[in-house]
């Protein structure tokens, strides 16, 4: 082993779940989170096959992610029951009619004692967990969350809103936005994926999120060996779709019902598949440098996110048919010296004022000058709300995200997770990172009782 040090960090055993010490280490130009259990040996994760990429990135968002931000974002685990049953299902790991009784529904009182307890306005609330459209008092929740200022997203497979006149409901209760579950294109994919034939469905439910002007990220699952060729293909849908402003790659993890092995991704292996299916979209110099100026712009902001969650910007183009990267616009030769300058600035207003000042003027060279209400309005997004349906129409962003798991966990990411969550098992974490890990320890003890 010719292991480099990169960072110690704490971690769990992915056998007994224990608490024990970890290192993110390079090895042969690939980098890994590597592990000792006394009991169970060694084990490691792959986090990227480019050195160059992860560590850079890991020493700069290190260097200027401050290491207390309060959590605005939280995942509100609704229910957990479900109209479909996903082979890759992160939310319950029970499944025998013999098994202990189900989570009770979260009561709408608890949610509106926790909104309360925050500024109006100040929360991102994703409800979330195995199916939130199962509960029948969904409209009065969201009218709750609208009453108090608060952005509602719902996470779903998005089968009732295949229903118009229920999507129709949920947008007059004041439904902000919709992460709606998107595999691709591919029958036999989604019967791997999700169990059943969902194909004609998804692309019904589309139409009526279209039709109803309802903004929409999709979460797509990439599994390897099963629905990669579907990535180009759902890039393609949104690049003529503008109510379409996310779309998320979503590796698979080992949480939940799922313990695949040769099927789990994390971002930086998605990042390779979008790169090499999409002819020269996205390519990962330009996704290095836009993930410096996100995390940058995220510590300036005062705003959470996991070093595990990764993204690029998408432009719409109608000369190009599609998508343009973001190169046309931007000239890195001067940005990014102004990117490497954060580490070394004061963390004050003022400091901080000076530096966001200097990347503008870097930001703002005549090809800039088109995309300069874009940038503008995702900066205002960025500090005060990320908001789907207030976000401009021209950019796309993409997200190379995972959920972390006993096998990936890294503990001084998680403690940014950019998700807290609330449910009725665990109740309030800050961490969605920390909640994973207790909920797959309470599903271990009950396999075992």
């Amino acid at each position: 082993m010719s292991e480099t040090l990169i960072r110690q960090t704490w971690s769990v055993c992915p056998e007994c779940l224990e608490e024990l010490p970890a290192r993110v280490v390079e090895d042969g130009g690939a980098v890994y989170l590597r592990k000792d259990c006394p009991e169970h040996g060694a084990s490691e994760c792959l986090l990227s096959r480019h050195a160059w990429y992860y560590e850079a990135l890991d020493r700069y968002y290190f260097s200027v992610m401050p290491e207390e931000i309060r959590q605005r974002d939280y995942l509100i685990r609704v229910n957990e029951r479900c109209n479909l049953k996903c082979p890759i299902c992160l939310a319950s790991a029970v499944d025998t009619k013999d098994g202990p009784p189900p989570t009770p529904d979260m009561e709408l009182e608890r949610l509106e004692a926790f909104m309360d307890t925050h500024r109006p306005g100040s929360l991102k609330i994703d409800l979330i967990s195995a199916e939130p459209t199962l509960r029948q008092d969904l409209p009065e929740i969201l009218r709750a969350i609208k009453k108090r200022g608060h952005i509602s997203s719902l996470h779903t497979n998005g089968l009732r809103l295949a229903d118009r006149d229920y999507l129709r409901t949920l947008k007059a209760a004041g439904l902000d936005e919709v992460f709606l579950q998107m595999d691709g294109f591919d029958d036999e994919a989604y019967l791997k994926i999700r169990g059943a034939r969902l194909a004609r469905t998804k692309v019904r439910i589309l139409e009526n999120l279209e039709a109803e002007g309802v903004a929409t990220s999709l979460v797509m699952v990439v599994m390897p060996g099963c629905n990669e060729s579907e990535i180009p293909k759902v890039l393609d849908y949104a690049a003529s779709r503008p109510f379409i402003r996310e779309v998320m790659f979503l590796g698979t993890r080992a949480l939940g019902y799922f313990r695949g092995n040769e099927e789990l991704l994390m971002p930086d292996q998605v990042i390779d598949l979008v790169e090499e299916l999409c002819g020269g979209l996205c390519p990962r110099p330009e996704v290095f440098r836009f993930q410096k100026l996100y995390f940058a712009l995220l510590s300036v902001l005062g705003v959470r996110k996991c070093l595990y969650v990764q993204h690029y910007l998408l432009v719409r183009d109608r000369e190009a048919g599609g998508f343009v990267n973001l190169d046309r616009f931007i000239d890195w030769k001067k940005v990014e010296p102004i990117l490497d300058e954060l580490p070394r600035t004061p963390r004050t207003l003022l400091g901080r004022l000076a530096w966001l000042f200097r990347l503008g003027l870097a930001l703002l060279s005549p090809r800039a000058l088109r995309l300069l209400p874009d940038f503008l309005s995702l900066l205002i997004r960025l500090k005060f709300g990320w908001r789907l349906r207030r976000l401009p129409f021209r950019p796309l962003l993409i997200g190379y995200i995972t959920a972390c798991d006993p096998i990936n966990l890294d503990r001084k990411v998680g403690q940014h997770c950019g998700k807290g969550e609330l449910a009725m098992d665990l109740g309030l974490h800050e961490s969605g990172s920390d909640a994973n890990i207790e909920r797959e320890r309470m599903w271990a003890r009950l396999r075992k009782s």
